[in-house]
């Protein structure tokens, strides 16, 4: 029984995602998700409570369970390049989830999944400079790191730019390991 329900869940995923290729998030119905899916109106209903859930579902499925997978047997350094490579398998459907404004938008539950991520590698592991860091709190650091993540990622699906998974994850190392006046050549007193 759970199967069907999940199996049911999955057409009607599958549907919203044929459906987002080709109109925008606020003109798809949810009519049109269960005709595509082909099943009834209050069908949908039993498994979301409106098309806005559906993003979150996606997100759910296609990166937060396989990433939670590197966190269960201590695979954290692939995180991001594991992130990437979900991004680019499916670009055209998550530039098009990136388009969704608003409360619920796909920028904000990406923001929000990251920072619960950050926050609990925060608690799994000891810092490691703690002295350096005391004026920050971990939900400061993990805020600071998913601002710099989640933006550059809906930067590079949105302008059509995104890198490899190894390129972007090599660019962020670099990023994460000099200060902003490292990258440009900058001479202090000049």
């Amino acid at each position: 029984m759970e199967k069907k329900k999940e199996m049911t869940k999955d057409l009607l995923t599958n549907s919203f995602k044929t459906l987002i290729l080709k109109y925008p998030f606020e003109k798809i119905t949810v009519r049109m998700i269960t005709d595509g899916a082909g099943v009834i109106r209050p069908t949908f209903y039993k498994y979301f409570q409106d098309k806005y859930e559906i993003p979150e579902y996606i997100l759910e499925k296609n990166i937060k369970e396989k990433i939670q997978v590197l966190i269960d047997n201590n695979m954290e350094k692939n995180i991001f390049q594991l992130l990437c490579s979900c991004l680019l398998k499916d670009f055209e459907l998550y530039k098009r989830l990136y388009l969704i404004e608003g409360s619920n938008s796909f920028e904000i539950l990406m923001f929000q999944y990251i920072h619960t991520l950050l926050l609990e590698l925060l608690e799994k592991y000891p810092l490691r400079s703690p002295d350096h860091l005391k004026p920050f709190t971990k939900d400061t650091l993990a805020r600071f790191y998913t601002a710099g993540i989640t933006a550059s990622l809906k930067y590079h699906i949105l302008h059509g730019t995104c890198l490899h998974p190894e390129e972007f994850m090599e660019a962020y190392d670099y990023l994460i390991h000099h200060s902003f006046l490292d990258l440009i050549d900058y001479e202090p007193g000049s």
